[in-house]
C-alpha cells in the first residue's frame, strides 16, 4: 500500500480550487496534513499544502500519480485548528481555500522558483542558425534572454526539437537563521602556550563552558582573529546551529500591584470561571472609558497561563499594539509576543516561531495575530470589538472579530469582547442572551465621565476667531495648555485642503485614476489621491478655462495644526494620521512624545480616538463629525456615536474630570445628543428600531457582489448577468431582497470601475451554496463580500 496525499496548489487561481493526489515517498514518510511540500505540477515545480492523507494501492488507479519531491519546512506549518479555521473562512466568506490558507503565511509562497534554459549543443545541427546567433560558450539562457533572441514560434520549435531544455532552480523563500558557534577540540601543546596566551585563555573558557556562540566569545573579550587562530591551529572548530528566537520586548520593568475595583473583581471572577469550564463562551465586557478593562484582560490572561495555555489579545490598530504590549509586558515580561504588519519578515518569523515552540504564551496584535500556531489557546480577547478595522478590505474579506468567535469555538475557550461602545450587533446578542453581559459603569478613580458641550456651528457668534474652531474650543485649548495639561483634537480628514476648485468655471481637480477629489498636502506641496496614492504637482491654472483663480477648500489635519499654531501660539503640537505614521515605529514615537510631555496638543484622525490611556489629557475637541454622520452606510450613526464617545473618553482618565467640545451643524440629531450625554442605552434603543424597520443587521444578513473591470460597459454587462442569475435562482425565496446593480459611491478606483448588487436575507446559507457552484465564484472580475460594512 502507498500513502497518498491530497494537496492544494499554492497558486491564487479560482480554477485551481480543488485537490490533487500525490504519493508520499518513503524518504518523506513523516509528511502528514498541514505540511507544506514541493510537487511537480503542469510542467513546473510548485508549492502545495497537504490537506489529508490516505492509504491506497496506486497500481489499481486508472490515473498516474507523481511523487512529492520534498518538504518546504522542517516542521508542520499548519496545525489541525488552523486548517479547520481556513476551511471555515473559505466556506463562509465564499473564497478559494488557498486564499484562506495564505492568510496564515508570512511569505505567500514558501519557495522561490527561477526558470532558466540550457542549450543542448550536442543536439543542435552544425549548420543550424542558433550556432551563429549564440556563442557556443553560452550554456544557460534566462527567460528574458529567450524573449530577446526568439519569436514565440521559434522558441516553441527549439523546445520541441530538444535544442533548448527548460530547467528550474528552487529555494526556500525563508531560511531558518543560523548562528555561528565555536567548540574546543585538541588541547594546545604546552610548548606553545607561552606565545599563544590569548588563545590559551579562549581555550580554557571553551573547555569550561563547552560550545558557545561566536557572539558570546566576543562579549568575553575574545576577538574574531583570536578565534580564527585557535580554529586554524586545530584546537577549536566553527559550526552552525539554528539561531535561537529572541524577544522583541524591551526592558519592561514592573508596574506596582493594582488593587481592583469591585466592578473589576466581579468581571475577573466571571471571566476566570468561564476559563475554568474549558468550553466556548461569549462574554461582552461593556465598560466605560477609563474603567480599567485592560487590567481585567491581564488577570484573565494570567489565569489562561496558569492553566498551561495561551491567551490571544486582539486590538484594532497597530498603534494600539504598542500600548497594550507595554502594559502586558510589565506583568508577563518576554512571555509576551506581538504580531502586526509593520514588523519585518524576520521579526514576524521570529515571533511566529516563539508561539510555535511555546516560548511566549501571550500573543498581542492586530487581526493578523489570528493566524498564529496557537498551542492550547485558553482565552481570546477582542478589544474595541466594534471597530471596522477588524474587517479586511481585500479577498478574503473576513471580519477578524467574527473569525475570533469561530476560533473560540474551535479551541473551546471563552472569548471576551471589550468595548465602551459595543457594536449594535454585539449588544443585541447580549440583550437576547446569546452571550453574557458584564458591565463596568465607573472609572477606576470614580472620576465623572467628561463634560461634553455641543456647539452649533451654524451660529455665527460661535466662530469669531476662526472658521475652523469655535471660540469655546479655542478657550478650552488655551486654558488646558496654560494649565500644563494636554489636549486632543480629532478630525477624520488628513492633508491640508480636501478640494481644489476653479472659481471661474467650477472645475474640480480629481484623480484621473479614481473618481475622487485630489487632496492638497502642504508639507509636500503636492496633490494626492487617498485611494491610489497617486501624487501630482500643484496646478498653476485651471486645465479647462486656464483661470488662475483656484479655491482651496475643506480642511484636513495639516490645516488644523497650522491654524492652531497661530491661534494657540504657546502650544506644542503633534499630528497623528496615516501621513505622519508611515515609517516603522513612528506612531509609537509620536504617542510616547505626547505621553512624556514633549507635545501638549495632539491633532489626528480616528487613530487618536481608540484606546489610548495618556496621563494629563483633560480636553478634547471633536471637529467635522458631520462628515461621518452623513456617510452613505447604515453604520454611519454607529460610527459617529462611537467616535464621539471614544474621543471624549481620552480625557479626564485620572482624578480630574475632562472637558469635551463637540462641533456640529446638526446639534438636534439623536446621535449627537446621546453621545454628548454618553448615553449608550438611549442610542442603542433608537438605532435598533431603525435597523429593524429598514432590514439591516442584526435582523438581516448582508451579502454584496461587486463586478469590476477597466471598461465600464463590460462591467455593467457582467453585473446584469449576475443580477439575472440571482433573480432566477431565488424566485422561490420570498425572504431575500436583491437590489438591481448600482454604481458604488466611488465607482472608479485605480482605473477600475465597480458596480455592485446588495442582497439581504434572514438566512443566506442556501444562496451561498448555489453561488459556490456557479460562475460567480469561478469567474474573474467578481468580488463577493459577506457581511459588508
Amino acid at each position: 500500500m502507498d500513502t497518498l496525499a491530497e494537496v492544494i496548489i499554492n497558486r491564487p487561481s479560482k480554477h485551481l480550487n480543488r485537490t490533487f493526489s500525490y504519493r508520499i515517498p518513503e524518504k518523506l514518510s513523516f509528511l502528514c496534513e498541514g505540511w507544506r511540500c514541493i510537487v511537480p505540477f503542469s510542467g513546473r515545480t510548485e508549492e502545495a499544502i497537504i490537506l489529508s492523507t490516505r492509504e491506497e494501492d496506486i497500481s489499481r488507479l486508472t490515473y498516474s500519480v507523481k511523487d512529492i519531491q520534498g518538504a518546504v519546512d522542517t516542521f508542520r506549518y499548519f496545525t489541525p485548528e488552523m486548517l479547520k479555521t481556513a476551511w471555515w473562512i473559505s466556506s463562509y466568506y465564499l473564497c478559494t481555500l488557498i486564499d484562506a490558507l495564505r492568510l496564515f503565511l508570512i511569505d505567500k509562497k514558501g519557495i522561490k522558483t527561477k526558470v532558466y534554459y540550457s542549450l543542448c549543443w550536442d543536439k543542435i545541427p552544425k549548420d543550424h542558425p542558433l550556432r551563429g546567433l549564440i556563442d557556443e560558450s553560452v550554456e544557460m539562457l534566462t527567460e528574458e534572454d529567450c524573449l530577446l533572441l526568439f519569436t514565440d514560434s521559434e522558441f516553441a520549435k527549439a523546445l520541441s526539437n530538444g535544442y533548448i531544455a527548460r530547467r528550474e532552480s528552487v529555494k526556500a523563500a525563508h531560511r531558518e537563521p543560523l548562528e555561528r558557534w565555536i567548540a574546543p577540540t585538541l588541547p594546545i601543546p604546552e610548548e606553545e602556550t607561552a606565545r599563544k596566551k590569548k588563545q590559551v585563555l579562549l581555550y580554557i573558557f571553551l573547555t569550561e563552558h563547552g560550545s558557545v556562540p561566536v557572539k558570546e566569545g566576543k562579549k568575553q573579550g575574545f576577538s574574531m582573529e583570536v578565534m580564527r587562530s585557535l580554529v586554524q591551529g586545530g584546537h577549536a572548530r566553527f559550526f552552525y546551529k539554528k539561531k535561537d528566537t529572541y524577544s522583541l520586548i524591551g526592558d519592561s520593568g514592573q508596574l506596582a500591584h493594582k488593587e481592583l475595583t469591585e466592578e473589576q473583581k466581579k468581571a475577573c471572577e466571571q471571566i476566570i470561571q468561564a476559563e475554568k469550564e474549558k468550553k466556548f463562551q461569549g462574554l461582552l465586557l461593556k465598560g466605560v472609558t477609563g474603567s480599567g478593562k485592560t487590567e481585567v484582560y491581564v488577570r484573565a490572561a494570567d489565569q489562561a497561563l496558569a492553566m498551561g495555555g495561551m491567551a490571544l489579545i486582539l486590538v484594532p490598530e497597530i498603534a494600539l499594539t504598542v500600548q497594550m504590549v507595554s502594559y502586558f509586558a510589565h506583568h508577563f515580561g518576554d512571555d509576551v509576543v506581538f504580531i502586526h504588519s509593520q514588523l519585518s519578515k524576520g521579526e514576524r518569523y521570529n515571533n511566529r516561531m516563539r508561539v510555535e515552540r511555546g516560548e511566549s504564551h501571550v500573543i498581542i496584535g492586530s487581526r493578523s495575530a489570528l493566524f498564529m500556531p496557537f498551542r492550547n489557546l485558553r482565552l481570546i480577547v477582542v478589544d474595541e470589538e466594534y471597530d471596522s478595522s477588524y474587517k479586511q478590505d481585500e479577498t478574503p474579506r473576513y471580519n477578524g472579530c467574527d473569525l475570533a468567535k469561530v476560533m473560540a469555538v474551535t479551541y473551546q475557550c471563552p472569548i471576551v469582547l471589550g468595548a465602551a461602545t459595543p457594536s449594535v450587533n454585539t449588544y443585541y446578542a447580549a440583550k437576547t442572551n446569546r452571550i453574557s453581559l458584564i458591565t463596568m459603569n465607573k472609572r477606576v478613580f470614580e472620576t465623572p465621565l467628561p463634560e461634553v458641550s455641543i456647539v452649533d456651528m451654524k451660529q455665527p457668534q460661535a466662530l469669531v476667531q476662526s472658521p475652523l474652531f469655535c471660540d469655546a474650543l479655542l478657550h478650552l485649548l488655551k486654558k488646558t495648555v496654560n494649565g500644563e495639561k494636554k489636549a486632543i483634537v480629532f478630525l477624520n480628514r488628513r492633508g491640508y485642503a480636501t478640494t481644489l476648485m476653479c472659481t471661474h468655471c467650477g472645475y474640480v481637480f480629481k484623480c484621473p485614476h479614481c473618481e475622487v477629489s485630489l487632496v492638497y498636502h502642504k508639507d509636500r506641496q503636492r496633490l494626492q489621491c487617498h485611494y491610489c496614492e497617486s501624487s501630482y504637482p500643484l496646478p498653476q491654472e485651471c486645465p479647462k478655462c486656464h483661470s488662475q483663480k483656484i479655491l482651496y477648500s475643506g480642511s484636513g489635519t495639516q490645516k488644523l495644526v497650522e491654524n492652531l499654531y497661530t491661534l494657540v501660539p504657546q502650544a506644542c503640537i503633534a499630528r497623528l494620521d496615516l501621513d505622519s505614521t508611515r515609517n516603522k515605529n513612528s506612531a509609537r514615537d509620536i504617542l510616547d512624545d505626547f505621553r512624556n510631555g514633549k507635545y501638549n496638543i495632539l491633532v489626528g484622525t480616528q487613530m487618536v480616538a481608540k484606546g489610548h490611556d495618556i496621563p494629563g489629557v483633560q480636553a478634547v475637541g471633536v471637529v467635522g463629525i458631520d462628515m461621518i454622520l452623513n456617510l452613505p452606510t447604515y453604520l454611519a450613526s454607529e460610527h459617529a456615536f462611537t467616535l464621539i464617545t471614544q474621543c471624549a473618553g481620552r480625557s479626564g482618565r485620572d482624578r480630574e474630570q475632562g472637558h469635551v467640545i463637540l462641533q456640529t451643524y446638526t446639534p438636534e440629531n439623536f446621535v449627537i445628543q446621546d453621545a454628548a450625554r454618553q448615553d449608550y442605552e438611549a442610542f442603542y434603543t433608537q438605532e435598533i428600531q431603525f435597523r429593524k424597520l429598514l432590514g439591516y443587521p442584526p435582523f438581516m444578513k448582508l451579502l454584496k457582489i461587486s463586478c469590476f473591470g477597466k471598461e465600464y460597459r463590460a462591467v455593467s454587462e457582467k453585473a446584469a448577468r449576475v443580477y439575472a442569475w440571482l433573480r432566477r435562482e431565488t424566485r422561490q425565496a420570498d425572504s431575500l431582497q436583491i437590489t438591481p446593480p448600482y454604481d458604488e459611491a466611488i465607482k472608479k478606483k485605480r482605473d477600475t470601475y465597480y458596480i455592485s448588487i446588495l442582497i439581504k436575507g434572514e438566512d443566506l446559507a442556501p444562496l451561498k451554496q448555489k453561488i459556490r457552484q456557479s460562475f460567480i465564484l469561478q469567474e474573474n472580475g467578481i468580488i463577493i463580500d459577506v457581511d459588508p460594512l
